[in-house]
């Protein structure tokens, strides 16, 4: 059984949500950004540095790619 962390966005103990979630915010954020609750949750997101958007991207795909074999 794997222990996932909440708080933590990327690395292997980061629960997997958090990085797909961001990941969807960011791929879908013109249509989301018309939402004034959704449009908070995009501009904390582009707060992010380069390198953790870039890190949160590559952690979905990987989840992602995992899930077909």
């Amino acid at each position: 059984s794997s222990v996932y962390y909440v708080k933590q966005r990327t690395g292997p103990a980061a629960f997997p949500f958090n990085a797909l979630y961001c990941d969807f915010l960011s791929r879908h954020r013109k249509k989301l950004s018309k939402s004034p609750r959704i449009g908070q949750m995009i501009r904390t997101y582009d707060k992010f540095a380069d390198d953790e958007r870039a890190r949160i991207t590559a952690s979905a795909s990987a989840f992602l790619d995992g899930l077909n074999p």
